[in-house]
């Protein structure tokens, strides 16, 4: 970057100066000085680490619990193994993505950016046997002005319509437009911006900056060879990790002064710190799921593990869940199927609370052996055994007993 100043020009190579507006941009100086005016994206918010680890901890969260497809019945609901929408669903939603690879893009997508796309493919029958993730930076969203109905245009690979029945589609925040979602970064570009400016300052500190442990005082003018010789002697006699921790000797006048903190540095470590804390409450993750554990102590990490689960990710289940009834299942699907991600899976890392759920839905006769059994990846137990038998608390007999265990007088 180059300037002229009292007509003399002057270059700046320092990354954060180059990101400032330009000297002639008085309402771009305005918004920089007020801390307003962040032009912050999807793609540069990636920059931010706590921006990517959020978006990822949500997104594998998400693809690692498993969409199954259920089946309403007269009894309640049963995973429809049978019906071709599970495996793509659950396992391979086409021939070159698993289900985890897929889901944990859709998450991403829709974490960053306005919404999250998907294709669908259907065979002659009109069933999903296909869905391929779209990039949301390549879609743009429309209506059709004669039928209102909504499509999407592809810009890649060579431009593509898509009507409605031919993608998925999970729109972003709504707040103030019922058409159009909102770009959570943009929403956050303070945030993010201010962030992203104390990266630079940090990178630009390390790579130019200067961090000095001291300085020595001389009361009189040395010359150059003095000088190489006073330089040389020090380095040889007190620098290097064997000489760390000695006792200096200097002659002449010399005078050493340590450097034992430096503001500037400081400051701009915490402010840092404080830029986690602030990503990680706009998105909705907890810091230790950030690494910053400065906040958080070990009694109160499970309680945010609670939280997270219960602010971040039950709420995005249901809006993916949503979408697939909204956009996969047609007609009469919609009467006799949805989707719905295991979330039971998250219970899996707590024993404790694992063991304290399962005995309580048992003995109160709410699930059987075998239902238990499905959430831990089991085998299932013969009919004969009892697997599938309602318990319920006493002496663990099943239900259609427990009133013949009833005092006589209760009986009636």
């Amino acid at each position: 970057m180059e300037f002229k100043l009292f007509g003399k020009s002057f270059s700046i190579k320092n990354a954060i100066v180059q990101s400032l507006p330009a000297l002639s941009d008085d309402e771009g100086w305005r918004n920089y000085l007020t801390g307003k005016g962040y032009n912050v994206s999807s793609s540069t918010a990636l920059k931010v680490a706590t921006v990517i680890r959020c978006a990822d901890v949500v997104a594998k969260s998400i693809a690692s619990l498993g969409c199954h497809l259920y089946e309403i019945t007269d009894k309640g609901k049963k995973r429809a193994v049978e019906n071709s929408l599970y495996k793509v669903l659950r396992t391979l939603p086409n021939p070159e993505t698993t289900a985890y690879e897929f889901w944990h893009m859709y998450v991403f997508n829709l974490m960053l950016t306005a919404g999250a796309y998907a294709r669908i493919v259907r065979d002659n029958r009109g069933k999903v046997k296909e869905l391929w993730n779209i990039p949301t930076s390549q879609v743009e969203l429309t209506r059709n002005p004669e039928t209102n109905e909504r499509y999407i245009k592809v810009r890649m690979p060579n431009g593509q319509v898509m009507a409605i029945y031919d993608f998925m589609y999970t729109a972003g925040l709504r707040f103030d437009n019922s058409e159009k979602a909102e770009d959570f970064m943009r929403i956050a570009s303070e945030v993010l911006g201010l962030t992203m400016n104390l990266n630079a300052y940090a990178k630009d500190f390390f790579e130019n900056g200067s961090n000095m442990g001291g300085f020595l005082e001389y009361p009189n003018q040395i010359d150059a060879e003095q000088f190489k010789s006073f330089k040389d002697n020090w380095a040889k006699t007190y620098a290097g990790v064997t000489n760390q921790h000695k006792w200096a000797i200097l002659e002449g006048g010399f005078k050493m002064t340590k450097m034992d903190s430096n503001p500037e540095e400081a400051q701009a470590l915490e402010s840092r710190k404080f830029q986690i804390i602030e990503v990680c409450r706009i998105m909705g993750v907890p810091p230790h799921k950030c690494f910053a554990m400065e906040t958080t102590s070990y009694n109160s990490m499970e309680q945010a593990n609670i939280e997270f689960y219960q602010e971040t990710i039950n709420p995005m289940d249901e809006r993916l869940t949503q979408t697939i009834f909204k956009d996969i299942l047609v007609g009469a699907e919609q009467d006799k199927l949805f989707a719905k991600f295991n979330t039971n899976k998250l219970l899996k890392g707590d024993t404790t609370a694992r063991t304290a759920y399962y005995n309580t839905m048992r003995q109160n006769g709410i699930l059987n052996a075998n239902e238990i059994r499905d959430l831990e990846d089991l085998n299932q137990v013969d009919e004969e055994l009892g697997g599938n038998a309602y318990l319920c608390n006493g002496n663990l007999i099943t239900m259609a007993n427990a009133m013949n265990n009833l005092p006589k007088s209760m009986q009636k």
